[in-house]
């Protein structure tokens, strides 16, 4: 079998209701030498048949089934272990893609010889911001990290991995390491990734108090690389603390969001962590 340029990777756990718009924009990709990496996390509904399902249309899809839960991040990491490509893409299989996507994102960053191809991110007839920032500055590359394609040997060689200890918020640890290890993101403006907001999804409900804790542990991770790494400039540093920390605590912190206990616990971190986030500033 011929060895593909792309493999897409998807975390499966429990959507088999919403599969159908991802897979049919992977079908209907423009650029048709990829291989789709399913990683089933343990789901108790009916993803695995409709898998098998969409697998008896396109011979592209690969199925790994895991033999217990263990969250999205061991799933990528996972799919990543599998994969074949020179190039990697990390989408949920609830959301979907535009049609030449795939061709676009690859085009461009073999052409352009980057790390990392980016394009935007839409939530219903709406832009999220972060595509434009990067435009500026890749540094705040801080969120979004489904709307990319990476190159997979610069993500192996730096140990650019999604954390498998962090439940939510992993996406914006793997891109606080990716920004720390490249300088080579190059922006696309006419491919979009559309992300599908659902009733129940993290964003979309308050946090428990084991989200609350596994944010805190996010930031421990964010601030252990902000420690550890040497900036060119001053100015590098600013943006990394104001987006891939400041911006991350702010949202975890949402009062509409968390309990006055958990707020409390989230304000005693930025209290006793406020020296190592504010030096020099």
């Amino acid at each position: 079998m011929k060895t593909p340029k792309v493999s897409i990777i998807l975390p499966c756990y429990n959507v088999a209701q919403f599969m159908e718009p991802m897979f049919t924009s992977l079908r209907n990709q423009t650029m048709k030498d990829i291989e789709i990496i399913c990683v089933d996390d343990k789901s108790t509904d009916d993803t695995i048949k409709k898998i098998r399902d969409f697998i008896k249309s396109d011979n592209r899809i690969r199925l790994y089934k895991l033999n217990k839960n263990t969250g999205a991040s061991h799933a990528r990491n996972y799919g990543l272990k599998k994969s074949n490509g020179k190039y990697v893409c990390f989408l949920d299989p609830d959301d979907y893609i535009d049609n030449d996507f795939i061709e676009k994102l690859y085009k461009s960053i073999t052409k352009t010889k980057s790390d990392v191809a980016k394009a935007r991110f839409k939530v219903g007839d709406k832009y999220w911001k972060t595509h434009e920032l990067v435009k500026e500055n890749y540094l705040c590359f801080s969120s979004e990290h489904c709307s990319a394609m990476y190159n997979k040997k610069f993500l192996l060689e730096n140990n650019i991995l999604y954390p498998e200890d962090v439940i939510t918020g992993e996406d914006a640890v793997f891109l606080s390491n990716l920004v720390l290890h490249t300088n080579k993101i190059i922006t696309i403006d006419n491919a979009d990734y559309h992300y599908i907001r659902r009733e129940g999804s993290l964003d979309a409900k308050k946090l428990s108090h084991k989200m609350v804790l596994a944010r805190i542990k996010m930031l421990d991770y964010k601030l252990q690389m902000l420690r550890e790494h040497e900036f060119d400039t001053y100015t590098d540093k600013i943006i990394f603390i104001q987006r891939h920390i400041l911006n991350h605590f702010c949202y975890a912190v949402d009062p509409k969001r968390i309990s006055e206990s958990d707020k409390n616990l989230l304000v005693k971190w930025f209290i006793n962590n406020r020296k190592a986030v504010y030096t020099d500033i």
